[in-house]
């Protein structure tokens, strides 16, 4: 009898397991665009969880059947399984649930919904608008706290703190001009004139601390990181600045001709004299402590370098882009003879390209960090207060598809398409559908591999966006549909459709714009419309060595930041469009 109990209790040790297996059935708690792809994933920790052969059925809110298919296992990540639920070929607007059809278990999606253009009319507003009045207004609060010249200048408090950082007002300015250029003409008058004055105020605080820079002594044309505490000047500040200013100069020119005249001349001030003095290296970059970093606030941890590896005194790769970006717009503002800047800067990027033979792994196409380094550019480099600070956007090679447009006939028309061509196939695309979400990693790290979330500062939901932005360009350059599949991708791990938050022993999904969904989750300051940090492997604002075996989304991080808002809003502009 003792035999045969010990025996059934044997045999019951895999479902039981099973039983307490942490799984959630995860979908966009903002909800799917009716046009584009649309997939609920299943997480489970066992290969074992979702049986074969298992269907699924989508209800509608009647509770009648509309659809019904196969659960698709999709694969292994991050130490657990996922299965994928596509629904794309439902079209009709509506509110829907789905339920997965497995005897033993009870899985049922909450109500999601289904509309045309839904993350556009649910969020552009919030995001791009109502977010950064109230940034104006917890700036003012804030010198009540810190004193009054954390107002001058004017400004947007770009995080969850005291802050504002050009780089972050830059990221967020450059979506506001992607709304002008891609979306205005569906966008109402008032509402256009509302983003002007958004990028007035932006590029104002921008021009405020070039005007400070050059009392200070650091040069005509500098560029001071924030005002009043952190008034070192970083390359990569200077270089999206003068990309600000010419891109405002050229679309701002039918709102307000003076303002665009006056952003002109700031922006060919910081773009000479940034060429001329080349990458600055200055000493001196500070913590959130004030404590002084060693080489500039440099950290190889964040660029995958090796043990005692130090910083070449070059230029970054992504700074490189940002200056070929500026010497385009400065070029569309009627300063033509800046086209041989973008055609030099661009050649410089393409001398830094991973070939085929010296891929990494199965990958090529990517980059370079510098000219020297035989590690990659990561695709969030972004800490502290000094030299890596606001190095955020990812691979960000949108220049070079202005370029072939612009200049078609060009000699060199031919390198900027293969650029493309094997940063879009060797890398960008393979690396993408690495995993289910079809996010964009962090990067490749030597002797450890693709990895997502594994030596991050903090969560780069900011990345995700501009990466969403890059693969609609891409989409449209090569006419792959694949490419739109990685917007959505970057798009909706934002909008809810990620790998969720453990809630009484289930993974719950959530939105991470903030007010914004369903269910949605983090914020420090409770803004309607923030975009929070959101999963990486180790706590915020803390670093680790990036390890395959720690890499998955093990921390949801809650800081909200500008930053992710830009992001966002470039790919929802492109996606309007």
């Amino acid at each position: 009898m003792y035999k045969l109990l010990v025996l059934c209790v044997l045999l019951l040790i895999p479902e039981m397991l099973l039983s307490q297996e942490k799984t959630g059935i995860l979908y966009s708690r903002v909800g799917y665009d009716s046009g584009h792809d649309k997939r609920i994933i299943i997480r489970g920790e066992n290969k074992n969880y979702i049986k074969e052969n298992t269907t699924y059925t989508i209800l509608n809110g009647e509770g009648k059947e509309v659809l019904q298919g196969k659960v698709k296992f999709w694969g292994e990540k991050w130490q657990n399984s996922w299965w994928l639920v596509d629904f794309t070929n439902l079209k009709m607007e509506g509110e829907y649930t789905c339920k997965i059809n497995q005897d033993d278990q009870h899985l049922q999606t909450g109500i999601f919904k289904i509309h045309s253009e839904l993350l556009w009319e649910d969020t552009w507003k919030i995001v791009a608008l109502d977010q950064l009045k109230a940034r104006i207004e917890f700036r003012n609060k804030n010198v009540v706290k810190h004193g009054p010249e954390h107002a001058q200048g004017g400004g947007w408090q770009d995080c969850g703190g005291y802050l504002r950082e050009v780089n972050s007002h830059a990221t967020m300015i450059i979506g506001l001009l992607d709304l002008l250029e891609f979306s205005h003409d569906k966008i109402e008058v008032s509402d256009q004139e509302k983003i002007v004055e958004q990028i007035l105020i932006g590029l104002d605080y921008i021009a405020f601390c070039q005007d400070k820079a050059k009392e200070l002594g650091k040069g005509k044309g500098a560029i001071l990181h924030e005002w009043p505490k952190h008034r070192n000047v970083i390359t990569g500040d200077v270089a999206k600045g003068a990309l600000c200013f010419a891109r405002a100069a050229y679309l701002l020119s039918r709102y307000n001709d003076n303002k665009a005249n006056e952003y002109l001349k700031r922006s060919i001030r910081s773009f000479d004299w940034l060429d001329k003095h080349g990458a600055i290296h200055n000493p001196g970059g500070t913590d959130f402590n004030g404590t002084i970093q060693p080489d500039d606030g440099y950290d190889r941890i964040a660029h995958g370098a090796p043990k005692g590896y130090k910083r070449p005194k070059e230029w970054k790769t992504r700074d490189i882009v940002m200056m070929m970006w500026a010497a385009v717009e400065l070029t569309k503002a009627g300063k033509k003879e800046y086209k041989e800047f973008a055609v030099r800067y661009a050649m410089k990027l393409s001398q830094r390209q991973i070939s085929k033979n010296d891929s990494e792994g199965e990958y090529y196409g990517h980059f370079k960090a510098y000219a020297s380094s035989n590690h990659t550019e990561k695709a969030w480099e972004h800490h502290h207060m000094g030299y890596d600070a606001g190095a955020t956007f990812p691979h960000y090679i949108i220049p070079l598809f202005e370029m072939i447009k612009l200049w078609p006939e060009h000699a060199n028309v031919n390198i900027w398409k293969n650029t493309i061509n094997n940063f879009a196939y060797g890398y960008f695309l393979p690396a993408c559908f690495d995993n289910p979400f079809y996010l964009l990693p962090a990067g490749y790290f030597t002797n450890e591999g693709l990895l997502t979330f594994s030596g991050l500062w903090h969560g780069m939901n900011g990345a995700y966006g501009s990466a969403a932005a890059l693969a609609l360009e891409m989409s449209k350059f090569t006419g792959d549909n694949n490419f739109d599949q990685i917007a959505i991708g970057n798009l909706q791990w934002i909008a809810g459709l990620n790998t969720g938050v453990l809630e009484e022993g289930s993974y719950k999904s959530k939105s991470m714009i903030y007010g914004v969904g369903d269910e949605y989750i983090g914020s420090w300051t409770k803004i309607p419309g923030t975009i929070c940090n959101g999963f990486e492997s180790d706590k915020q604002f803390f670093y680790a060595e990036p390890k395959a075996s720690t890499d998955g989304p093990w921390v949801f991080t809650d800081e909200g930041w500008i930053t992710h808002s830009g992001g966002w809003v470039s790919a929802l502009s492109r996606l309007k469009e």
